[in-house]
């Protein structure tokens, strides 16, 4: 037997009493769950006003645009800049610009790639570079006690490439290497193909091959690196525990000195017109399985209705609620899943539902595919069904806000596409305000199904035939070049 004390045996009997008073008071207070039904969903929240912080803008003497987003969560500092020349200019050597944003981080003049990686991995610090059809990003996060040595970093890395020979060579073997994989991967295929067809010769649609990659020289990076990187052409973002007053002498101490140039133009042809269905079917024997994009244009980066065309691509292929998942694989079982996306870009889009389907039921997966699209355009979409949309873009978009590499994206966004100054301060209400008329006019207005071009990689013996009667049919092989009929 375990014998208390004098004082722990009243501390005991006071903690029961306490207990049994807690007890009889709860009983005797209304009970305000009781009408509670917990069998349904409780309603969301409705969105904030305003879902996006406020920033300072600066340009500096030599045309860098600064935008400083002041964020004391947490003591990091990220940095992006933003170069407004993309693979728009790549021109005949397509890859270019993928590969200036490969060797960024590999080393200046200064500092060699090995000595580069050491010194920033030592502070914890990353840079990174990504090149994309209107732009080239560069950028870099660490600790803010550490502010002085980012800006050094990231000024170097900037302003003074090595764009080093043995690296040059190194990535181009891995260029080379990886495209050689892509012949024998049906989603690459699918995407090059789909991309060529979209956007014709437009260096939207360009896609890299073994030829453009081997006529790339360490040369073609310096000048354009030289012709592009300039403040007057760029835009740079900083997202972390800073002071806009603290921050922006340090970088202007840092790219002051940057020079101004004249930005380059080109010369762009036409995107091609579309009028009615045809397919585009990529022949790669033995395949089990059909990769299928159904696409058709769509509308720019800055289209005023963007918020609101997010619900309407999430009713109708964003995931597992989606109509496409919906059907395709929950109803009738034919893929593992199926979705769709617009493709916003600067000077033209796209819109694309693709899934990957058995050989034998690919041409109903097409037929179906389209069936959904054309409801939207007839239909008006359920309240019930739409606020699941709604919901779940809102909730998606307020949860990005944590990511600070994401709000410098969005910042920069404004003033590269040319958005409204509030854009982003009124795009969870946009959504959240969606109608079921509204999905109705916006699916009228964005999505083509009679004007689709239907792109498909899979054995032509056995899928071509039942193709043929969406449209003619245009048959290419693995290489992607065009071949005869079979």
């Amino acid at each position: 037997m375990i014998m208390l004390s004098h004082n722990s045996s009243l501390q005991l009997h006071r903690c029961r009493a306490g207990v049994i008073a807690f007890l009889a008071l709860a009983l005797l207070l209304p009970n305000r769950h009781a009408a509670v039904d917990r069998t349904q969903k409780p309603p969301a929240d409705p969105a904030p006003a305003a879902s996006f912080p406020d920033y300072r803008e600066v340009t500096l003497p030599n045309g860098l645009k600064v935008f400083v987003i002041e964020d004391d969560r947490k003591p990091t500092l990220t940095l992006r800049l933003v170069i407004r020349s993309g693979s728009t200019f790549d021109g005949q050597k397509t890859g270019l610009t993928s590969f200036v944003a490969a060797l960024l981080p590999r080393g200046t003049a200064t500092r060699d790639a090995a000595t580069f990686a050491q010194q920033t991995d030592y502070i914890g610090a990353h840079l990174e570079a990504a090149a994309g059809a209107d732009s080239i990003s560069v950028a870099m996060s660490g600790l803010t006690k550490y502010t002085p040595q980012l800006l050094d970093f990231f000024s170097d890395a900037v302003l003074h490439p090595a764009f080093d020979p043995a690296q040059f060579a190194k990535v181009q073997r891995q260029s080379l290497s990886q495209l050689a994989a892509e012949k024998q991967e049906p989603g690459a295929l699918s995407g090059k193909i789909a991309g060529k067809v979209l956007y014709g010769q437009h260096p939207y649609g360009a896609y890299r091959t073994p030829e453009s990659v081997k006529s790339i020289a360490r040369d073609d990076l310096a000048a354009f690196h030289k012709a592009h990187f300039l403040p007057n052409n760029a835009s740079l973002a900083i997202v972390g525990d800073v002071k806009a007053d603290a921050i922006l002498p340090l970088i202007e101490k840092a790219l002051g000195g940057w020079e101004r140039g004249v930005v380059p133009s080109v010369e762009l042809p036409a995107f091609p017109e579309f009028k009615e269905n045809t397919v585009h079917l990529v022949d790669r024997p033995g395949s089990v399985q059909s990769n299928i994009v159904i696409e058709h244009p769509g509308p720019k980066r800055s289209d005023p209705d963007l918020p609101e065309l997010n619900v309407l691509n999430a009713t109708l292929g964003g995931g597992f609620s989606g109509r496409l998942f919906q059907n395709l694989r929950e109803k009738h079982g034919w893929t593992y899943g199926a979705y769709s996306v617009f493709d916003f870009r600067k000077l033209a889009g796209g819109f694309q539902a693709s899934a990957e389907t058995r050989n034998e039921v690919t041409a109903p997966a097409v037929e179906e595919t389209l069936k959904e699209i054309q409801r939207l355009r007839t239909e008006p979409v359920p309240e019930a069904e739409l606020e699941l949309q709604r919901q779940y873009n809102v909730g998606n978009y307020l949860l990005s806000l944590e990511n600070t590499m994401r709000t410098a994206t969005r910042v920069q966004d404004i003033d590269l596409y040319g958005l409204p100054a509030d854009f982003y301060k009124q795009y969870a209400r946009r959504m959240s305000a969606v109608t079921p008329e509204q999905t109705l006019q916006l699916a009228q207005k964005y999505l083509k199904p009679e004007m689709a071009s239907i792109v498909v990689v899979g054995e032509a013996k056995q899928v071509k035939k039942e193709l043929e009667k969406f449209g003619k049919v245009f048959l290419y092989d693995t290489d992607l070049k065009p071949v005869g009929e079979k």
